[in-house]
């Protein structure tokens, strides 16, 4: 048991372990995703930011060039110039500006070259021009444009029209560079949400995952405690799930298999017992039957040889009256005998009780009807005051015989008014108590736990000639056993009184 109190202990810092390492790792990813970010926005060259609106310029004069000789290529500029937020010139072969966005053009013909060139005031000019890229007629360059106040740098994308023009779409760095920081900034945000939902899915379905291996490890436990009751709730996880039927066919098939020890070794302690009783009852039975019939056997050999004796010397009246004597031995022997193999029979269980109602009333009028002469000789007063309506439940074969032998007793310890009055009542756990009083001296308390042992005569005036040999009450004894019912006896106002219960029908 302690074993198993210090495994529980060590699955719960387990479980904490689990936990706060989920904990840490959620937490390190989520520092991770703010960090990272944050460093390159730090750490990140100005030219990265020109990658992003470089890429679009580069789309947007290929949207330009691809417009070029039909009607909508002015709206293509306008919309550019408007989506961007950018300028536009259009220079013709002799560099010469023939558009540009400052100018608010509204057509333009065609071929360009007819178109006329404008005032160099909506010319856009530099000092310096740096980090061209060139490529199929395309290009990117970065310009600054000097106001005559300050300078305002200029990311420049360029393109060539069919017929040799060049246009030329300008975005301010500094606007693009904001741009560029904003979009970093939103996409970061978007990215740092969808990594907090993702580890909050990813912690929910680790717990999901974990939860009922943790059930699972508490049954488990509880089973090696020999606590079959608790079983393993279904899942959705299809692996984990048939573990748990697995868990549950086990717990159900060892549950049944130490039922079944249980019963077996139930009934093998029950077995035990039994060949005690029965090793005791052998004992008993030989010591009681070695001890009560060495008398009988010394007078009956003793008879034996003085009728022999008798009848050679003629006397055949005296050998006859020898021989009556042992006839009547031989059968106060006999009857012992078969009042021991009786009490024998009760305590092993090899009588099997035969239940039925039957009124206690009538049981005791019948013994009273068949042994009317016996009571009369005797000058028996005896009352049956049992009501005639109440019913027991039980074997009557064998409950006549504790009537019997409670009638009798009573009636070799008459004295006084000489009166045996058999009443019935109820106990508090709804039985009949059937109770046998006589009229009598009292039972000697050091005697009143003995005399329902075999061969033990508390009186012992109550010789063998009388037929006494101590073994009505041990037969009552062995009975009530085998009903599973009380007994006892007290002494009461001027007499004795055995008792016995009976069920109820």
């Amino acid at each position: 048991m302690p074993e198993i109190v210090e495994k529980k202990r060590r699955r719960k810092r387990k479980k904490k372990g689990i936990a706060q390492s989920l904990v840490r790792a959620i937490a390190f990813i989520l520092f991770l995703t703010i960090l990272v970010p944050i460093t390159i926005y730090n750490l990140l060259p100005d030219w990265a930011y020109y990658i992003t609106p470089g890429t679009r310029l580069w789309f947007a004069a290929t949207e330009i060039t691809d417009s070029y000789a039909s009607r909508d290529f002015i709206d293509t500029l306008h919309s550019v110039e408007k989506s961007y937020d950018s300028v536009i010139e259009i220079f013709n072969e002799d560099d010469e500006l023939i558009y540009s966005t400052y100018a608010m053009v509204d057509s333009l013909p065609y071929p360009l070259s007819k178109a006329k060139v404008l005032d160099e005031k909506y010319r856009l000019t530099y000092e310096t021009t740096s980090g061209t890229v060139d490529a199929g007629g395309m290009g990117l360059v970065l310009k600054m444009h000097d106001t005559g106040k300050i300078n305002i740098d200029f990311l420049v994308c360029y393109a060539y029209l069919p017929t040799g023009e060049r246009v030329e779409i300008c975005m301010q760095v500094s606007v693009l560079t904001s741009n560029s920081r904003i979009d970093f900034i939103v996409v970061f945000t978007l990215m740092m949400f969808i990594l907090v939902g993702a580890m909050l899915v990813i912690a929910s379905y680790i717990r999901r995952f974990t939860r009922p291996i943790y059930n699972l490890c508490d049954i488990t436990d509880s089973m090696a405690n020999l606590d079959f009751s608790r079983k393993c709730p279904p899942t959705k996880i299809d692996e984990i799930n048939q573990l748990a039927e697995s868990v549950n066919e086990m717990s159900d098939s060892l549950d049944t298999a130490l039922r079944d020890l249980k019963q077996k070794n139930e009934q093998l302690l029950r077995d035990i017992e039994n060949e005690k009783t029965i090793d005791n009852l052998r004992q008993t039975f030989i010591a009681g039957i070695s001890h009560e019939l060495k008398t009988p056997i010394a007078i009956i050999q003793g008879y034996a040889e003085g009728a022999k004796m008798f009848y050679e010397a003629g006397n055949k009246e005296t050998a006859v009256s020898y021989c009556d004597t042992i006839e009547e031995e031989a059968k106060r022997m006999n009857n012992m005998i078969m009042r021991l193999l009786e009490i024998t029979r009760y305590d092993s269980g090899a009588h099997e009780i035969k239940r039925e109602d039957f009124f206690i009333s009538l049981l005791v009028q019948d013994w009273v009807e068949r042994n009317a002469a016996l009571l009369e000789e005797k000058q028996v007063n005896i009352e049956n005051l049992i009501p005639a309506e109440i019913m027991g439940n039980g074997d009557t074969v064998i409950l006549e015989s504790i009537v019997n032998n409670y009638i009798s007793n009573a009636i070799s310890h008459l004295d006084g008014e000489r009166i045996i009055r058999i009443t019935a009542g109820e106990t508090e756990n709804g039985k009949y108590r059937i109770s046998v009083f006589n009229t009598g001296k009292h039972i000697a308390q050091k005697d009143i736990d003995k005399i329902w042992t075999s061969f033990y005569r508390a009186d012992k005036s109550l010789s063998r000639s009388q037929g006494r040999f101590g073994l009505g009450l041990a037969i009552v004894a062995s009975i009530q056993r085998l009903h599973d019912e009380e007994y006892g006896v007290y002494n009461s106002d001027g007499g004795v009184v055995f008792w016995f219960d009976i069920q109820k029908a």
